[in-house]
């Protein structure tokens, strides 16, 4: 009967749905040392809990000195500056290299001056595009001064 009790128990800690009262019973089940042989996995898992509570630190923690730590700080900071005008030439380097003459990228002025008028004659197709809907404002024009006179 008891290990029904248990293993409902178990369930709902496993879920999460277990009070206090309820996990110190669990707790208080498994480190007494009579537990069904079915049961016997789970021991390790609330004995681990009361075996780390009697767990102390004997090892005396040594506290550096500020110096030390503002010292490494600085250390960090000059590498950092450095790093960080490493990265600032090396841009100012590739972006030199890589910059447009102020006149375009055409050597060739016969094909500068194909290219230009074929953008030219695009863009005029779409500006072109746009001027069909005007004739209907110079009809609206035309009928509200037939209407005002």
């Amino acid at each position: 009967m008891e290990s029904r009790v248990i293993e409902s128990l178990l369930d709902k800690y496993f879920e999460a749905e277990t009070s206090g009262a309820e996990e110190a019973q669990l707790k208080t089940y498994f480190t007494s040392g009579e537990v069904a042989p079915h049961l016997q996995q789970y021991i390790p898992v609330f004995c681990y809990f009361e075996q780390a509570g009697k767990e102390n630190l004997t090892k005396e923690v040594t506290y550096a000195p500020k110096n030390i730590f503002e010292e490494s700080r600085r250390k960090v900071y000059s590498w950092v500056a450095i790093a960080a005008s490493i990265v600032i030439l090396l841009g100012v380097v590739v972006q030199q290299e890589n910059q447009v003459s102020e006149y375009g990228t055409y050597e060739d002025p016969e094909l500068a001056m194909q290219k230009t008028m074929e953008a030219l004659e695009m863009m005029s197709v779409y500006m072109n595009s746009g001027t069909d809907e005007l004739g209907y404002i110079e009809e609206f024009n035309s009928t509200k001064d037939k209407i005002v006179k």
